[in-house]
């Protein structure tokens, strides 16, 4: 090993059941640039065994097991997440890696006993802080019972307090999440920000017909301003706050939510929970939707709007920004790192009232729409670099390697 050529892997931790997850994709994207810098090997857990090399980077899929998956229909779905594991060490030892890249981190079980595996072996590590804003938040931003608290806390906050706590940097997706990590016991001086970049991919604009077609796929109307959500059902993204901001605006707007339906039965109490029917004019849920069906709705939309309770630092808000999108979110984790006051509106979470009121806002005036979308798509494609993020990502590996030879 020399300190120009570490051996690096880059470990995502994630349930095998989890097929879309913002900080995954990130994970990958920034990793296939590392790998274009440095020797890197990617290991995801996942339902099969499986190898791959694509661009020169090695992609090692690893069956994951669950002792809770034949309980499944009598337990909640988080708590069978919560107990999924994978061999990360044989893998690591076999390897013989210099530094080790953490991404993700539930669940919580696996990245700390993953993160052991590289002490016991005498590994470097670092962690992305994908996911920590909502982990060190859960009950706050998934709405858990006063009684689920304290359980809560021991397997979820404390196995990423104690990786961490152990890391030999923490690489922040944004300056916001300082306070939250030393809140954690961690060194300041062990602090580094590597952000998110945007996929080019959501950059490109179509081409007319591709918008008209996706128009006629999902029946959308020309008539009112175009409101897009993206992202998973669950509390912390706030879908909720959305549903009970909408019959408080004044302006008529029609509302896409994005993103699959996990069941009927849990889309069904979602509406009727906060006062809407799936006949509702305003509303329209795409369910499953395909990369290039959600490049076409960001170009095809008026505004986005993105009421999170808890993210660290979402990838679709820098896709709809990228989009020319003005966003509406929240003062939440790194939003307000990626939001600038001239691109879009954040206001506090959980209150349907001031959400609608931003709505109102944008919807009522084009060319504040335009004026915002132009500086959000110049401001994402100024900061928000996967080049440079892993150019910042190899300096840090080679900083630890020369500390540890030193």
């Amino acid at each position: 090993m020399t300190a120009s050529k570490p051996r690096v892997a880059a470990v995502v931790i994630t349930p095998p059941t989890f097929k879309a997850s913002g900080g995954v994709s990130a994970a990958i994207q920034l990793t296939q640039r590392i790998a274009k810098l440095v020797d890197s090997a990617l290991f995801l857990m996942a339902d099969h065994d499986s190898e791959t090399v694509e661009d020169g980077l090695r992609t090692f899929r690893q069956k994951a097991r669950n002792p809770l998956l034949p309980l499944q229909k009598f337990l909640p779905r988080q708590a069978v997440s919560l107990a999924w594991r994978a061999d990360i060490k044989s893998w690591l030892r076999d390897g013989r890696f210099d530094i080790v890249h953490f991404h993700n981190p539930h669940p919580p079980g696996a990245l700390k006993t993953a993160a052991q595996a590289c002490l016991d072996l005498h590994i470097p590590y670092v962690i992305s802080t994908h996911g920590f804003v909502e982990f060190n938040e859960f009950s706050r931003g998934f709405g858990a019972p006063r009684w689920q608290k304290p359980l809560l806390e021991m397997l979820v906050r404390r196995p990423v307090v104690h990786v961490a706590q152990n890391a030999a940097r923490v690489l922040m997706l944004s300056p916001q999440e300082a306070p939250i990590l030393t809140g954690m016991g961690v060194d300041p001086r062990n602090l580094r920000v590597i952000s998110n970049g945007v996929d080019p991919y959501f950059a490109t604009t179509i081409p007319e017909t591709e918008r008209q077609r996706l128009t006629r796929r999902f029946a959308l109307p020309a008539e009112h301003p175009l409101m897009l959500f993206v992202g998973n059902h669950t509390a912390n993204k706030g879908l909720d706050v959305l549903l009970r901001a909408l019959p408080i605006m004044r302006e008529k707007a029609v509302t896409v939510v994005g993103g699959a339906i996990r069941s009927q039965e849990e889309h069904a109490r979602l509406l009727a929970d906060n006062g809407m029917s799936a006949s509702d004019e305003r509303l329209l849920f795409t369910d499953f939707i395909t990369r290039e069906e959600l490049r076409a709705l960001y170009q095809t939309a008026d505004l986005f709007v993105f009421p999170s309770r808890a993210d660290t630092l979402p990838l679709v808000v820098l896709e709809a920004m990228a989009s020319r999108l003005p966003v509406v979110s929240t003062l939440i984790g790194g939003i307000p790192f990626e939001v600038s006051p001239d691109a879009g509106i954040l206001v506090k979470p959980g209150d349907p009232m001031p959400l609608a009121a931003a709505l109102d806002r944008l919807c009522a005036d084009e060319s504040m729409r335009k004026a915002m979308g132009n500086a959000g798509r110049a401001r994402v494609m100024e900061v928000f670099n996967w080049e440079r993020s892993a150019a910042r990502a190899g300096a840090i590996y080679q900083e630890i390697l020369a500390e540890k030879i030193g």
